[in-house]
């Protein structure tokens, strides 16, 4: 923000020095434009009025003063002052070229020669005014001597003549001079003036750009300050509304515990009250969470526990939820996965349940499955410090056979934070506080998330997400149960969906499953084992069934109502949440051969 600061000032002074710079130059050129004309004027008037023509009047008056002296006769006297009058005007023409601005120049040329001979051409004509005085009298005895000496001065006149025409040339070649190279200063100057006026256009054009673009994000920061307040006018309206819900659960419940005096009934809204309370809790922590994302302020706190039990309890915890609205749910971990785990499972817990709450709200019949696998995606090795564990993605997948999600509740959750010009997240508003933070949390933990969504078919979200191996993993109880050799199993199960996770499930335990789609009950091959779920044909053909696998011994595990209550077989009930800890004891029992103790002889 300094430096930024620095580079405003520094293009702010530049500014005023560009400007100072073109009023300069401006001023520069109006003041040659005005001297080059008056010095065009002065020049001008010298040329017309000086050297060259008195000079030239002072050789014709010459001319003409001998002239009227040759035809002076006898009878022209008295003269009455007409030979001083021819006289004078003689010295007229030799003062205007003494004094004043024709003298002042005459005086510069031929470095003073012209001066010399203007003297000696005055001081002759001044010697000449003596016999001038005796021709005014009279006495003519003196004119041939006036004529001769005024003939005499003829050469001085001429040569006087010729170096005030050189001299005056050479001024004015020098004026013209000076004037073309004020007019090439000029147009130099005027091309410079003209590229810094092109300069200073480019330069207010860029800056009302600046100041467009400048109030542009003004009018859009006043829209996204505007937007935050209606946000956060959505955001209380929306907390209001989800703490209104358990908190008057809560009042209802506390109001019918004053009435009542059955224990039974008690007990019930006693547990109601921790429901309700629970879900309070649940949303402040959320909201909580939330808020501390947004200051990229949360905590978190990784811990190394065995991976099945953690999320296996996540899905028992939304067991009442699938028993009320008869949903199937199935928990599948994978063997490849390691059994012990570094992560923080409190978080991961909140992305499992925010996720199963969405599925649960849009299925209202058939099943839904937690699946944790490895993930395909890569994380680029770092140096790892003393105690770490290998860093690796596991990737939770959870998906539904329900009705799918409205097409805007899919675009706000199709937000990517870690993509350029992307929002931080959707607005619970828009997608609910528990999906909310869950979209926050995956990106903050540095994963990703996807889904996919048909109408009637149902959703599938996947979330990869890091963890670290534990290198120093607590021992097991007791090792996997696995099948020693393969047994073989028939999974009889409409919902296709369902069928396969089971299938999943029996195959960590080396056993391979097949499906019967669409619930058929006999089946030509021999299985060890028969899955009876879902199927239209067990009124028809179900204890007939029955009879068969168990005149081959044929293991039977069963979550059909039916099938569990028909009296006379050993069918063994399977519930939901149907997870690997459950189906173990059941398979181990099954296929464990039991070991015969020796006998001594006595």
């Amino acid at each position: 923000m300094k430096n930024k600061a620095w580079f405003s000032r520094l293009k702010q002074w530049s500014l005023y020095g560009f400007i100072t710079l073109i009023l300069t130059i401006t001023l520069a050129v109006f003041a040659i434009i005005t001297y080059t004309s008056d010095s065009s004027k002065n020049n001008g008037r010298r040329i017309f009025e000086s050297s060259i023509w008195n000079a030239l009047q002072l050789q014709v008056q010459s001319y003409r003063f001998i002239n009227y002296l040759i035809l002076l006769e006898e009878e022209d006297h008295p003269l009455d002052g007409k030979a001083y009058f021819e006289f004078d005007l003689l010295m007229s023409r030799v003062d205007l070229l003494r004094v004043g601005e024709v003298g002042d120049l005459i005086r510069t040329f031929e470095n003073g020669r012209t001066s010399r001979l203007l003297n000696i051409i005055n001081g002759e004509l001044e010697l000449l005014s003596f016999h001038l005085s005796k021709i005014e009298s009279g006495d003519l005895a003196y004119l041939p001597s006036l004529l001769e000496r005024l003939q005499s001065l003829d050469d001085q006149i001429n040569e006087f003549i010729t170096l005030v025409n050189k001299g005056s040339n050479e001024f004015i070649t020098a004026q013209n001079d000076r004037l073309q190279s004020n007019l090439n200063i000029i147009q130099v100057l005027s091309i410079v003036l003209l590229t810094l006026l092109l300069c200073l256009c480019f330069f207010t054009i860029k800056v009302f750009i600046e100041l467009k673009a400048t109030f542009q994000r003004h009018s859009k920061l006043q829209a996204s300050i505007q937007a935050v307040h209606e946000d956060k006018a959505d955001m209380l309206s929306f907390i209001t509304q989800e703490i209104r819900s358990p908190a008057s659960a809560i009042l209802g419940v506390a109001h019918s515990l004053k009435n009542t005096s059955s224990h039974q009934e008690a007990k019930a809204l006693s547990k109601h009250v921790e429901e309700s309370g629970q879900q309070l809790l649940q949303t402040v922590e959320m909201l909580s969470d939330l808020a501390l994302i947004d200051a990229k302020k949360l905590d978190i706190t990784p811990t190394t526990e065995f991976l099945q039990n953690q999320i296996e309890r996540c899905m028992w915890l939304f067991e009442p939820q699938l028993t009320r609205k008869s949903l199937y749910s199935v928990v599948y971990i994978d063997p490849l996965l390691p059994k012990f785990i570094s992560l923080d499972f409190n978080r991961i817990r909140v992305i499992i349940t925010a996720l199963l709450q969405n599925a649960i709200a849009h299925t209202p019949s058939g099943s839904i499955s937690l699946q944790i696998r490895p993930s395909s995606l890569v994380i680029t090795p770092d140096p790892l410090q003393e105690g770490q564990g290998t860093t690796r993605m596991f990737q939770i997948a959870i998906r539904d056979t329900g009705l799918g999600m409205s097409d805007q509740l899919q675009q706000s959750l199709r937000i990517n934070p870690a993509l350029p010009m992307q929002q931080e997240g959707p607005l619970p508003s828009a997608v609910g506080l528990s999906l909310a933070l869950c979209h926050k949390l995956v990106y903050f933990l540095e994963g990703q998330m996807h889904f996919s969504c048909a109408s009637q078919t149902g959703c599938e979200f996947w979330v990869d997400l890091p963890y670290q191996e534990a290198n120093q993993a607590p021992a097991e109880k007791s090792p996997r149960f696995q099948c020693s050799p393969q047994k073989h199993a028939l999974i009889i199960e409409t919902d296709t969906h369902l069928a396969k996770m089971i299938g999943l499930q029996l195959a960590s335990f080396n056993i391979h499953a097949s499906l019967s789609k669409e619930g058929y009950l006999h089946e030509n091959k021999e299985y060890d084992l028969i899955i009876l779920g879902n199927t239209p044909h067990f009124d028809r053909d179900g204890k007939e069934a029955l009879q068969q696998w168990k005149s081959v011994s044929c293991a039977v595990l069963s979550y059909h109502p039916k099938a569990i209550n028909t009296i006379g077989y050993s069918v063994m009930p399977l519930s939901f949440p149907l997870t690997q800890s459950q189906l173990e004891p059941l398979l181990r029992t099954l296929f464990t051969v039991p070991t015969i103790p020796k006998t001594t002889n006595t």
